[in-house]
Parts: C-alpha cells; sequence; structure tokens
C-alpha cells in the first residue's frame, strides 16, 4: 500500500515549525530531485539539508519532522510506482496562476538543487532523454515570474501542460538514472 503524501498546506505548517524559509513546492523538489539521484537516500540527508537546525526537544518540530518523513516515503514510493502516480507538490487551483507559477518556478529549483544533492551535478553524462529534461527543468527554474497573466482558458492549458510534462520527464529521468530491475524471466523449459 502506498503511503499517502501529506497536502501542500500541511507541508507547508512543517516547514514554518521548523523555521524554514522555503516554500513547499521547493521542498518536494528537493526531495524528487535527491531520490531521482538516489532512490535510497534516507529522509535524514533531506531534512539535514535544508533544515539543519531541528531542535530535538521540540514537539512541534518532531512533528513536523514525521510529517516531512511521510512525504519522503510517499514521493520514494510514487516514483517507483508502476502506475506512474507520481504528482508534484504544487498549490491547488485554487490559488492564483500567478502563484501556482510561481511554486513550479520554485520547484524545479528544489529540483535541481535534489539532483546535485544526490550527487548529479554536471548533467552531460546523463542519458540523452534525461539530459533534455534536466535541461528544459534548468530552464524553467530560470524563468522570469514577471510574466501577467490573464487566467484565461489558454493560460490554464499551458500550465496544466507544463505541470504535466515535468511529471512525465520526472518520471523518466527517475527511470534512466535507476532503472527499475524487472523481475527475473524464468526459462519455462525447465520443470
Amino acid at each position: 500500500m502506498t503511503e499517502e503524501s501529506p497536502d501542500y498546506t500541511a507541508i507547508a505548517e512543517a516547514i514554518e515549525h521548523l523555521g524554514g524559509q522555503q516554500e513547499p513546492a521547493e521542498v518536494h523538489g528537493t526531495l524528487t530531485g535527491l531520490l531521482c539521484a538516489n532512490g535510497q537516500a534516507p529522509a535524514e540527508l533531506w531534512l539535514q539539508h535544508l533544515f539543519p537546525n531541528i531542535r530535538q526537544d521540540d514537539l512541534l518540530a518532531a512533528e513536523a519532522v514525521t510529517t516531512l518523513k511521510r512525504l519522503h516515503e510517499a514521493t520514494r514510493q510514487q516514483l517507483s510506482d508502476p502506475t506512474c502516480e507520481f504528482r508534484l507538490l504544487l498549490p491547488t487551483d485554487d490559488a492564483s496562476l500567478d502563484a501556482r507559477v510561481h511554486a513550479l518556478g520554485e520547484w524545479c529549483q528544489g529540483f535541481l538543487a535534489g539532483l546535485a544533492l544526490g550527487g548529479i551535478k554536471d548533467f552531460r553524462p546523463l542519458p540523452d532523454d534525461a539530459r533534455e529534461i534536466v535541461e528544459d527543468i534548468v530552464e524553467i527554474a530560470r524563468a522570469d515570474s514577471s510574466y501577467t497573466f490573464t487566467g484565461n482558458e489558454e493560460d490554464e492549458n499551458a500550465y496544466a501542460e507544463l505541470v504535466e510534462y515535468l511529471r512525465v520527464g520526472v518520471l523518466l529521468v527517475n527511470e534512466e538514472i535507476q532503472p527499475v530491475q524487472a523481475p527475473p524471466v524464468l526459462d519455462p523449459t525447465v520443470h
């Protein structure tokens, strides 16, 4: 059974309790990049990178860490799920398009930081498809957030297509960096 992922608001509260300044999208992007680079990376590595001064005697901090560890486990499971259930942690559609686009840029910045944390600092050796997607993520992370959106259907569709491109792209990057090992094929002639 797949761990249920905490929602955007729960992650925002956890970050606040830990004294962090990051947005939930950036935190999830960092986690996703780290897990794409190293699927076995423990939650502690990610948490120590983001929140180096976690107080062990703080009950709210302990609860926040538990929430973030749930996000770690859910994301790890989603990335390896054969049904491709992985989702970027972004604000809901109730948020303004400007806010969602900004969060998407933050998610991309976090993803790149996570890859680096996981040991991938040079994208050139990556397989071609993965390298192209990571280069696109670099461009999205660099995109100027001064665009004005009208919030019309065309803008909404473009945003939805970009999110889907990133979702599928991240799954491809994960698969190319860490191929899922298929179960061994049994020889039907052996009895």
